[in-house]
């Protein structure tokens, strides 16, 4: 594998301690691949061998309401992994379905060969640990805001916390992610969705063009979510 292969699997918690030879393992059962704008990964139920490190792109992974209609889960950005707790599953399968929102790269990773390391290495185990209780963290906060936060409380607390600085007072975000998955994400309809964002524009907090929002005024929005609360 190239230097620059190896650099980007070290930049991730999961890789960063592993020796040479720890790494060679991992990196001798992982496969390159590529995955057009909406073209799926695997679906819901299906075997799981396999995890994932994402390069470029993004990938949501979802789960079909009795509707039919995509409920968003989880967006994926790049240098995430994701899928490594089904390694854990007594089921063995994907409990939900993954698709690219971009043109996307990543990394296959052969779950085999991982269980292989982490019996040979208790630091492993818990530095997996640690990372699944930090995500497992931030999927309770989400789920707080879903059932506990209105949808205008939901987009504000998006805008801030995709700001670049936290200390800035005011920023420009580029959404490559389409406003549809986001709003799925949010738990909010496309056009709810839309009309929280012109609401906002008419207040002077935000400006919207195209896939640009620039946050006016960050205290303005932090102050709409105290009246909220």
């Amino acid at each position: 594998m190239a230097i620059d292969t190896q650099v980007q699997f070290r930049q991730h918690y999961l890789f960063a301690m592993l020796d040479d030879t720890q790494l060679g393992r991992v990196l001798s059962a992982a496969q390159s691949m590529a995955l057009a704008e909406d073209e799926h990964l695997f679906h819901f139920g299906d075997q799981a061998r396999y995890f994932y490190l994402l390069r470029t792109g993004q990938i949501q992974l979802y789960r079909l309401s009795p509707g039919g209609e995509e409920k968003v889960i989880e967006i994926i950005q790049p240098g995430q992994t994701f899928a490594e707790a089904v390694m854990f599953f007594n089921s063995n399968i994907y409990p939900v379905s993954a698709k690219a929102v971009l043109n996307s790269e990543l990394w296959r990773i052969d779950m085999a060969v991982f269980l292989g390391l982490l019996q040979e290495s208790n630091a492993l185990c818990l530095r997996l640990l640690g990372g699944m209780s930090r995500r497992l963290h931030g999927a309770i906060q989400d789920i707080d805001q879903l059932t506990l936060q209105n949808a205008s409380m939901r987009v504000i607390q998006l805008l801030l916390q995709s700001a670049p600085d936290r200390t800035a007072g005011r920023y420009s975000l580029e959404w490559e992610t389409p406003k549809q998955i986001l709003a799925s994400r949010l738990s909010v309809r496309p056009e709810t969705f839309s009309r929280i964002l012109q609401q906002l524009s008419r207040k002077g907090l935000i400006s919207v063009q195209g896939k640009t929002v620039e946050v006016l005024n960050v205290k303005g929005l932090q102050h709409e979510l105290d009246l909220a609360d």
